[in-house]
């Protein structure tokens, strides 16, 4: 019974990790194609959001590499 609700949980967390991880690719691709030579954009990450990325990529790395559950 815990397992299963830890199991549940932890799908959720992949899956907001994916989403997190896909909002900042397509932020990130939407201002690299919108810049132009003469006026470029940066992409901008605040230092928390950076924080949540690097969490999310990794999460989402070790479920690839090891699967999801217990």
């Amino acid at each position: 019974m815990v397992i299963e609700i830890i199991n549940k949980l932890l799908m959720l967390l992949f899956f907001m990790s994916c989403l997190n991880a896909l909002r900042h690719s397509y932020y990130f691709i939407q201002t690299w194609f919108s810049s132009t030579e003469e006026e470029p954009i940066k992409y901008m990450v605040k230092p928390m959001s950076l924080w949540m990325l690097g969490l999310s990529l990794g999460y989402v790395l070790t479920v690839i590499f090891t699967g999801l559950g217990i």
